[in-house]
């Protein structure tokens, strides 16, 4: 099953072309990186991925279904880049932010609360983050606000995780502790499209590696 097909895909900013003609498709259980320098085009790549652009050329299909209908019944787990840390003033707790990252209904989690906590925690547990349930958000550093982000999409078990750059503001004992999540993650099926502009050498379960380029996206 292919997760993402996109095909033929062109947007141009006015009259300026940012990507032509790129064809390429995600496989279930594929752990893709995308790289390339600034202004290639991996903005606008996910950009049209998450609809916040639409093609002027071409389609995008997610589980094999067009997403210009929108991202219904897709467990789609996604984390931005500097999601939260833009905003130091943000008054909502940990517990907080990661049951937004919960599919079900609200009604349902009052019913089976201790149900949806013991996924938070173990969620939070995998990215060494249970101990700050409690604290702010706007309290944690860049690094540990990105890794309660991670956590935060995989407490859904989504299958499709789409990342954003998301070893900003990290040193090197979190990079490699977010590498060996993903990692074990992807080993157990999840698939995943990370955008990466630093070293890949960390990142030793990729198996796929594409390149932005003068409006292409090639694979290496």
């Amino acid at each position: 099953m292919n997760m993402v097909e996109i095909n033929d895909i062109s947007f141009h900013y006015a009259d300026v072309p940012v990507l032509e003609d790129v064809n390429l498709k995600i496989r279930q259980g594929d752990y893709v990186i995308l790289t390339g320098e600034n202004g290639s085009g991996k903005s606008t790549f996910l950009k049209l991925l998450l609809r916040e652009l639409i093609p002027q050329q071409g389609s995008i299909k997610m589980f094999e279904k067009d997403i210009s209908g929108g991202f219904k019944g897709m467990k789609i787990g996604y984390v931005p880049q500097n999601s939260i840390s833009k905003n130091q003033n943000f008054p909502a707790t940990v517990e907080e932010i990661m049951r937004t990252g919960l599919y079900e209904p609200i009604w349902k989690r009052g019913i089976f609360g201790k149900k949806y906590q013991k996924k938070i925690l173990e969620a939070l547990s995998e990215m060494e983050m249970d101990s700050f349930l409690t604290s702010r958000i706007g309290e944690l550093s860049g690094g540990q606000q990105q890794r309660v982000m991670l956590a935060r999409a995989l407490v859904g078990k989504p299958e499709l995780l789409i990342l954003d750059e998301p070893t900003t503001g990290m040193d090197s004992v979190s990079i490699q502790s977010l590498c060996e999540v993903l990692q074990k993650r992807n080993e157990k099926g999840l698939t995943i499209l990370m955008v990466s502009h630093g070293s890949l050498k960390p990142y030793t379960g990729a198996n796929r590696f594409w390149n932005a380029q003068e409006g292409r996206i090639i694979e290496e």
